[in-house]
């Protein structure tokens, strides 16, 4: 019954300096808040791997032209070379164990243009079996096949965002439109893929056969990819060691003791570089959380410390009345409680705005757990018990006679 109005009486103690008490539940607050934000943009870039690897291909194997490095996400061109050919896509695919399918590529930028509208968008020469390997999927009409592509038939399918931009809300499969000035027939239109792991908009793209690519549009005899599906992940090492093999001895680099024209990478290295931005940042915001939960847990400390220095003459009436160490390490203990636990559930609300307001207006990709509430409230009590068991160690060892002669 004695602790029960001891709970009672802590609002009014606390509430007594309304500034302080901001003040002091403000840090753990913002702390909170920041680790909510952290863990719900990490748990966001988790999904968005796991998207981004779907939408890519499943088991996918890229080889470039050139040589290529990482820089901040993106793939950054350092060498460029025209040895990478459409036969080579071929003799990987007869040459390498456990792959499902190849598809050559060369891509570029193109104006395309219909009833008077006109939009920049990228080109994309390939082959039939590109859909199979990078995971498109058909809105509309039908993919070019093995004869248009010998014939170098102009005939296209085109992205989402191309048939918004070019065509409006009206069916695009059997129109006319040109690209370069090049007059197209539009067989097909793709499902939305929405953005790459580097950036790229995959609705933004304009599929046609790589012969017409080559010959009609941009007078090439070289490739600028080729993508390779391999069965499954653990065969993923030995392909690539298997198309390094074949390439460099088609393009006579083991002869010359040259380096590699080409560069080989795979789908999950790829979007773990490209995710080591988004992982800095996250790592950034929980550095933040961890310093404001520290300044808070001061904040608590020095607010503890201000009230038995300001109440020493409460505390030795009341244990002068028969109030024992413990009812006074209990009272004090549960003030950092109050304070610690008020800073928590601020921050948990703040937090959860600050997360809507990201998925909602900044277009991030968060996702806030259970998980990370639950670890919230865990550290705004200990934080409390932590921050507050020296000021109510120190306050239940007052001594009555001495405080009532001050």
């Amino acid at each position: 019954m004695r602790r029960i109005r001891i709970i009672k009486s802590i609002r009014r103690l606390l509430f007594r300096n309304r500034l302080r008490l901001v003040l002091s539940v403000s840090g753990i607050a913002v702390g909170i808040a920041c680790e909510i934000a952290a863990v719900a943009v990490g748990n966001g870039a988790r999904e968005a791997v796991l998207s981004q690897i779907e939408s890519m291909g499943t088991n996918l194997i890229t080889v470039a032209s050139g040589r290529f490095t990482q820089a901040f996400g993106r793939k950054v061109q350092t060498t460029f070379v025209t040895t990478l050919k459409p036969g080579d896509a071929k003799a990987i695919y007869e040459g390498c164990s456990h792959v499902v399918a190849v598809a050559p590529v060369e891509q570029g930028m193109v104006s395309a243009e219909h009833d008077g509208v006109r939009t920049g968008t990228a080109l994309l020469g390939t082959t039939p079996s590109f859909a199979g390997v990078r995971n498109y999927r058909l809105a509309a009409g039908r993919l070019f096949d093995k004869g248009e592509d010998k014939l170098s038939m102009r005939v296209a399918v085109l992205g989402q965002k191309v048939v918004r931009a070019l065509f409006r809300r009206k069916d695009p499969v059997g129109e006319t439109f040109r690209m370069n000035g090049i007059p197209f027939r539009v067989v097909g239109t793709l499902m939305p893929k929405g953005m790459s792991y580097d950036g790229v908009n995959l609705d933004d793209e304009i599929l046609i056969p790589l012969n017409t690519a080559m010959q009609r549009v941009f007078n090439l005899n070289y490739i600028g990819y080729i993508y390779v599906e391999v069965t499954k992940k653990e065969d993923m090492q030995a392909v690539e060691r298997e198309i390094r093999n074949i390439l460099r001895e088609r393009h006579d680099l083991n002869v010359l003791h040259e380096k590699d024209d080409f560069t080989i990478q795979d789908i999950y290295t790829s979007v773990s570089a490209a995710n080591e931005t988004r992982a800095s940042f996250s790592s950034m915001v929980a550095a933040v959380a961890a310093l404001s939960l520290l300044v808070g847990g001061m904040g608590v400390l020095a607010v503890m410390l201000l009230s038995i220095k300001e109440r020493r003459s409460e505390i030795g009436l009341r244990m002068a009345v028969g109030a024992k160490s413990g009812d006074v390490l209990f009272q004090f203990m549960a003030e950092a409680l109050v304070l610690s636990m008020t800073g928590g559930f601020i921050g948990i609300l703040l937090g959860v705005g600050g997360v809507w307001f990201m998925k909602s207006f900044a277009a991030i990709n968060v996702i806030i757990s259970a998980w990370s509430v639950t670890v919230a409230v865990a550290e705004s009590a200990m934080i409390g018990v932590l921050f507050g068991s020296w000021p109510a160690r120190k306050a239940s060892l007052v001594l009555p006679a001495k405080t009532l002669r001050e």
